[in-house]
């Protein structure tokens, strides 16, 4: 995030980069700090992943950002937006889980800090003063010649790329998970269209002539909690390709689900809705006990893989690899 002091502009009178340079070191300062302190060995992480830092491959060098400044600055506006998710006061740091309690006032102060300076990153914001003011400040006296050489040039390398197509296609277009599974189930209508197909998974069962409806409901469980088996906690690692150093490869995608934190609310959505399918589905078979039996494992063989006890944890190296 260091890369962040090049030239990042804040809304100050003249355009002050010395500001600029503050808020970005105080942003990565903040995040090392956080991130050390939940990856302390007395506690239970937080998070699974750290935050996202600049790497050596995005080519923020001084003699990258002359030639091709598009990778980095890319980068570091997935960044910005990488902390502002996690951090921020709607974001999965906060409030979901009851050993962040510690953490948040730090978490705060980073996404305060993301904010000023995401705001700053919005194409629509870039307009002509600020390229007179850089011109105005380059012909001021001698004592501040050099530093207004530094400060003009820095300012006009961050407007022509704020300008170029990488601003238009990264800033509020392009999404910034670095890993897209992480919040799939928190998408708009995710949890209605998981309801909607277990409710057609049924009809279609129940239109069957030779089935009764003991055994639809028996099957309408076990083909469901099937699903849930083998989608979220079978399957690993990811469909897309992530900037994550190949995290994702070895984790299902239950533990990748909101960066591993625990009793989210997908979770406890998840959680619950094969409980409540397993409870209507012994009411209709009238507690028979074959079909109790078969419900039983069903249901165990969904929800005990979601416990955090089982986070992580593969019995005797099953599925390891």
């Amino acid at each position: 995030m260091l890369v962040c002091a090049l030239g990042v502009p804040v809304r100050v009178p003249e355009t002050n980069y010395t500001e600029g340079k503050a808020l970005a070191l105080k942003l990565n300062e903040n995040a090392r700090l956080l991130y050390e302190e939940v990856e302390t060995t007395n506690e239970v992480a937080a998070v699974s992943d750290p935050p996202l830092m600049i790497r050596s491959e995005d080519n923020c060098d001084p003699d990258s950002l002359k030639t091709d400044p598009e990778t980095c600055l890319s980068r570091v506006v997935l960044a910005l937006k990488n902390y502002s998710r996690i951090f921020g006061d709607d974001g999965i740091f906060q409030g979901q889980n009851t050993k962040c309690t510690k953490w948040r006032a730090n978490a705060t102060v980073i996404a305060e800090v993301a904010k000023q300076i995401l705001e700053t990153l919005k194409c629509y914001e870039v307009k002509s003063g600020p390229i007179r003011n850089a011109q105005g400040t380059r012909q001021r006296g001698n004592d501040d010649q050099s530093e207004t050489r530094e400060g003009g040039a820095k300012q006009e390398f961050v407007i022509s790329w704020l300008q170029s197509s990488a601003c238009r296609m990264n800033v509020g277009v392009a999404h910034s998970e670095v890993n897209p599974n992480t919040r799939v189930m928190n998408s708009r209508g995710i949890w209605l269209t998981y309801l909607l197909l277990t409710v057609v998974l049924h009809i279609v069962l129940l239109s069957i002539p030779f089935l009764s409806v003991p055994i639809v409901w028996t099957l309408t469980n076990v083909i469901h909690n099937l699903a849930m088996y083998v989608f979220l906690h079978t399957v690993k690692g990811t469909p897309f390709e992530t900037p994550d150093q190949g995290k994702a490869r070895l984790l299902t995608h239950w533990e990748q689900m909101d960066y591993g934190i625990q009793f989210t609310s997908s979770r406890k959505f998840l959680t619950i809705s094969p409980i409540v399918l397993y409870i209507l589905a012994s009411f209709y078979t009238k507690y028979d006990a074959t079909h109790f039996l078969i419900n039983t494992s069903s249901l165990l063989s969904v929800l005990l893989p979601k416990l955090p006890q089982f986070h992580g944890v593969r019995l005797f190296g099953i599925n390891k690899y």
